[in-house]
C-alpha cells in the first residue's frame, strides 16, 4: 500500500517576533503547496482550509493513498475524524511519541534550515511567511523523495529495537 505523508503543521518561531504556522505534505514525486495558516489552526479551520481544499481532492483522485497527520488536537478531533471518514479517507495512525516517523517532520527540520541560512534574515512575520513559501519550493524534490524513500529504513529500525530508540 502506497501512503502520503502529508498533512502536518510546523510553528517556525524567529527572532523578530511572532511566529507562523504553515501547513504542508510531501509525497515521493509531488508535495502540495505551502500554505499558510493565520492564527491558530482548530478543528474547524482544519477542515475547512486544509482538508476540504487540499486534501479530500487529493485523496479522493488517488484513492489508493492513506493520510498521515500527526496527533495534533486539530487533527485528533472527534468532527475531523468523522469528516474525514464520511469522505472515506484512510488515515494512518501516527505513534504519539515518534514523530521522526513522520516524513513531514524531516521536511519542516530542512525548511527551517533554509529559512535560517538565507543571506538576509526575515525581520517580521511577513517576511517569515515570504521565505518559508519560497523556501518550500527551492526544496528539490528528489530531498523530500529521500525523505519518504527514508521511512522503511526507519520503521525496520524501531521494530528491530521492539519500539525503543534506534540511535545511541
Amino acid at each position: 500500500m502506497r501512503y502520503t505523508e502529508a498533512c502536518t503543521l510546523e510553528r517556525d518561531q524567529f527572532g523578530g517576533g511572532g511566529s507562523v504556522m504553515v501547513w504542508g505534505g510531501v509525497l515521493q514525486h509531488h508535495r502540495t503547496e505551502l500554505v499558510v495558516i493565520a492564527g491558530n489552526l482548530n478543528a474547524v479551520h482544519y477542515r475547512e482550509d486544509i482538508l476540504l481544499p487540499h486534501v479530500v481532492p487529493f485523496l479522493q483522485a488517488h484513492p489508493d493513498m492513506t493520510l498521515q497527520h500527526d496527533n495534533a488536537t486539530s487533527h485528533t478531533s472527534r468532527s475531523v475524524r468523522d469528516f474525514l471518514q464520511d469522505r472515506n479517507v484512510s488515515v494512518l495512525p501516527c505513534p504519539a511519541k515518534s514523530p521522526d516517523l513522520n516524513p513531514i517532520e524531516h521536511a519542516w527540520d530542512l525548511l527551517d534550515r533554509r529559512v535560517r541560512a538565507r543571506a538576509i534574515p526575515p525581520r517580521n512575520v511577513r517576511e517569515l511567511a515570504g521565505a518559508l513559501v519560497e523556501e518550500w519550493g527551492n526544496i528539490l524534490q528528489q530531498e523530500l523523495a529521500n525523505l519518504v524513500q527514508s521511512m522503511r529504513r526507519r520503521c525496520t529500525a524501531v521494530l528491530n529495537a521492539a519500539g525503543g530508540h534506534t540511535r545511541s
